[in-house]
């Protein structure tokens, strides 16, 4: 019934109707007491925005005091930053703000608190929540800041898309005028916006950063403007350390030229950190894990490890293997958030953002590239590259960042290198009196002896230094030094996108005030198998860490007591000194612990093998009974042989994208498994201008992957979704045989290894075979052998369908033998073993 369930939610109406509206009854909340589709007008100067809110939920029928703002997406869409983002926004835009806010695709429900931001377990029921919750939580003032925020949020959304498709523009223009690949492009192109920054800031009565000026000091002068403004920037104590003091801009002028034409019509002055910053961050990001991946943690990883941590006003942060400054610019937004819903002074505000601007956030990259990356996407975030040194992250910084020092310590390490410099070995337990230590088992190391007693550490580790019995020293020295509040794996598709393959988990620290023998109090433990990434480094639907994050928090509030045993969620109450601290070791011994159940469990999997075996060998009878009909039947048919531009004719229905429009977008599994829902993104986030729409009984194929059998037929659950050019797509053209017939024989023919066999031989393009195309022109030349007329077709048809039937039963079949071998596999080892 629940998987039914779930293929039954095609729309966002249906989530709305059969997952949202149910659970908000539940809570006691009735469909009198909400709005649906409630129009909010929000005004800003000139700027007008007409949003709807899917529904608001009220405390009484009157409808004054709206409690719960729900946003609604469609199955399968990523519920992200952004959209909690939008929903918050949407929720303080109220009359009255609303203080909770539920978004939910069906498959996922998230709560937040709409002025915290705080992620919630759940919402309160109905009878327990007051009247005016708000105006009894926070004060009137800031109750119209937050609003005041909250338009301004609205209105930003679209200056971050602007603002992309500046940079990505400007970007292209410097890759096809010089030739430069995309990281020597990110390098020019830094130097030329923080130009434009530094001309906006210190010069905006008379900016030169303009086409007029350009072109007159060109033509007047014989001089380039613009690389006059950079020798500026690079003295500028502002900008100290993020250009060399000889440094140029090596472009052509007329790159610059168009760069500056570009620009110009874009005010930065005006832009908010926030749209700076995230439009920066998606382009560094898009440009840098072509070649610097190893630079990046992916977002969800790295909010969900400051999130756990939590750090607080007037802490001091740390992360020796910044990168490009993920954690420390997630930990400037938490901190700062926090200053601002503080019942501070605005002269208090003033101070500690200062402070956190210029004394709270250090980092250390040994990159030259990686650090100018780090300390420009700092800037354009707010601030804080004050504290990013070019330095050996296993070193200190003179009077900088030291031992001892820091409240918090978040960081990813590099993985898979060896450090063999015997000066920087000597520092470390756990490098002294050895030829090489891998960089990551120092790096914990290191990370233990920058926080002070008391200081906490979230760190991406290896996940072999938790289970491996060689490294059982290295958990004997974490145990004896800190407390481990926590520990969660991470599954392989994490950092895949982001050219690494390596199984991490993330470890939660806490230091001990002095060492000891190793004792641990009760570990919360997690295994995550959705971070919300796919292989591709694409987001995607189910990312679990939220959840964990929860329960995590619930482990700390109250004692180690977690309201559930589960994967995403579980506590070790014991651990000797240096044992294995792998959570899926102990998840797996604590889901199989009763012998009697496993002797059950066998004579039940005996009987469920028996039952399998007498429908293999039925299906195998039906099997050879219809191969022997085919290959009877067979002998007596006619075929002809034609080319498939007789028989199909391409398709085309271009759809121009709208920015604010959801996009079901498609893709072809290898091996003739058929069509699948790929993503589902809004038009301003997709690269290309169009896309395709595809209708149910259309012909489809990767033209990239075709020699892999790419090949399907679309269904009534895909109709209306949409492919790129990279998807042709065919009917059946004007034919005397039966349409129906033939598209499901064509079908079959495509699903052939040795139709892919002929396709790979014709397809074109590089040299290595994985980028090989068919193109449209080739796949209409190929020549198929069908049927002479419509009975034999029918007939033929009808044998492959039978035929078809009967395998997809003896795969099933076979795969439920192995899964009942597997499951008492494990239990007869468990046996064995006790």
């Amino acid at each position: 019934m629940e998987s039914w369930f779930k293929m039954s939610l095609q729309t966002e109406e249906d989530v709305k109707i059969k997952k949202v509206l149910p659970y908000l009854k539940t809570l006691g909340f009735n469909e009198d007491l909400m709005d649906f589709e409630k129009s909010i007008v929000v005004q800003q100067g000139r700027k007008i925005k007409h949003i709807y809110a899917d529904i608001i939920v009220y405390l009484e029928k009157s409808k004054k005091t709206p409690v719960i703002l729900v946003e609604t997406k469609a199955p399968n869409e990523v519920i992200g930053r952004s959209v909690k983002e939008q929903a918050i926004s949407y929720a303080r835009l109220l009359d009255k703000i609303a203080p909770y806010v539920l978004i939910s695709n069906g498959s996922e429900f998230s709560f937040y608190h709409s002025i915290s931001k705080e992620m919630l377990s759940d919402i309160p029921y109905k009878k327990n929540i007051k009247n005016d919750l708000v105006t009894t939580t926070i004060g009137a003032s800031l109750v119209e800041s937050l609003q005041k925020e909250a338009k301004h949020e609205l209105f930003i959304i679209d200056d971050v898309f602007t603002f992309k498709k500046v940079l990505k523009s400007c970007h292209n223009i410097i890759r096809n005028n010089e030739g430069y690949d995309p990281v020597q492009a990110f390098d020019e192109l830094t130097k030329i916006l923080f130009c434009k920054m530094f001309e906006e800031m210190t010069n905006s009565q008379n900016n030169r950063f303009t086409l007029a000026i350009y072109d007159e000091t060109m033509k007047s002068l014989k001089m380039n403007v613009v690389e006059s403004i950079f020798k500026e920037t690079v003295s500028n104590p502002r900008y100290s350390g993020l250009f060399n003091s000889d440094e140029q801009i090596k472009l052509q002028n007329r790159t610059i030229r168009s760069i500056v034409e570009e620009f110009e019509g874009y005010d930065l002055s005006l832009t908010a950190f926030d749209v700076k910053g995230e439009a920066f961050e998606y382009f560094l990001s898009d440009t840098f894990t072509g070649g610097l991946g190893e630079f990046f943690t992916p977002r969800n990883v790295v909010e969900f490890i400051v999130d756990a941590i939590n750090p607080r006003i007037g802490e001091k942060v740390v992360d020796p293997f910044c990168g490009t400054g993920g954690f420390l610019i997630y930990a400037f937004e938490v901190i700062s958030e926090k200053i601002r819903l503080q019942d501070f002074s605005d002269d208090q505000r003033e101070t500690w953002q200062t402070q956190l601007s210029e004394e709270s956030l250090y980092g250390t990259d040994w990159k030259e590239r990686t650090v100018q990356a780090c300390k420009m996407n700092m800037i354009v975030h707010g601030d804080g590259h004050s504290g990013i040194f070019l330095h050996h992250g296993l070193k200190n910084v003179e009077n900088e960042i030291h031992e001892d020092k820091f409240n918090i310590c978040l960081t990813n390490p590099p993985f898979g290198s060896f450090e063999t410099d015997k000066n920087v070995l000597g520092l470390y337990d756990l490098g002294k009196g050895r030829e090489s230590q891998t960089r990551e088992i120092l790096a914990l190391e290191r990370s233990i002896r920058l926080v002070k007693p008391g200081g906490k550490i979230g760190i991406v580790m290896i996940h072999g230094i938790l289970g491996n019995h060689r490294a059982a020293a290295i958990r004997e020295y974490i145990m004896k030094r800190c407390e481990i509040e926590g520990i969660v794996t991470l599954n392989e598709d994490t950092f895949k996108g982001y050219n690494a393959g390596v199984r991490t988990s993330i470890l939660f620290l806490k230091k001990k005030e002095v060492e000891d023998t190793g004792k641990q109090k009760p570990m919360f433990m997690a295994i995550c198998k959705n971070t919300g990434y796919s292989p591709t480094g694409q987001e995607i639907p189910g990312n679990e860490l939220p959840e964990i994050l929860l329960k995590f928090k619930d482990f700390q509030k109250n004692n180690s007591t977690l309201p559930s045993n589960e994967r995403t969620g579980f506590v070790l109450n014991e651990i000797e000194l240096g044992e294995r601290l792998d959570p899926p070791f102990y998840w797996e011994e604590e889901a199989i612990t009763d012998k009697g159940k496993k002797e059950v469990s066998l004579k039940e999997s005996s009987i469920r093998l028996e039952d399998i075996v007498d429908k293999i060998n039925k299906t195998k009878i039906d099997l050879k009974v219809a191969l022997e009909r085919n290959l009877s039947d067979v002998e007596s048919l006619s075929y002809r042989t034609i080319k498939l531009s007789e028989l199909l004719t391409e398709i085309k229905r271009p759809v121009k994208l709208e920015d604010d429009k959801s996009y079901n977008q498609l893709g072809v599994k290898w091996y003739a498994k058929g069509a699948f829902l790929r993503e589902t993104k809004l038009g301003k986030e997709i690269k290309a201008n169009r896309l395709f729409q595809v209708k149910k009984g259309d012909l489809i194929y990767n033209r990239l992957f075709g020699f892999k059998g790419t090949f399907a037929r679309i269904s009534e659950e895909h109709d209306n979704c949409f492919v790129s050019g990279e998807f042709p797509i065919f009917n059946i053209g004007e034919v005397e045989l039966d349409k129906e017939l033939l598209a499901k024989y064509l079908l079959y023919y495509f699903s052939n290894p040795s139709f892919w066999n002929k396709v790979e031989r014709i397809s074109t393009g590089s040299t290595t075979t994985s980028r090989l195309r068919l193109n449209q022109k080739m796949f209409l030349g190929m020549k198929v052998s069908i049927p002479k007329n419509t009975n034999e077709l029918r007939k033929i048809v009808s044998r492959l369908d039978s035929y078809n039937e009967a395998t997809q039963k003896l795969q099933k079949y076979t795969s439920e033998v192995q899964n009942v071998i597997s499951e008492s596999y494990e239990d007869i080892l468990n046996i064995n073993l006790d």
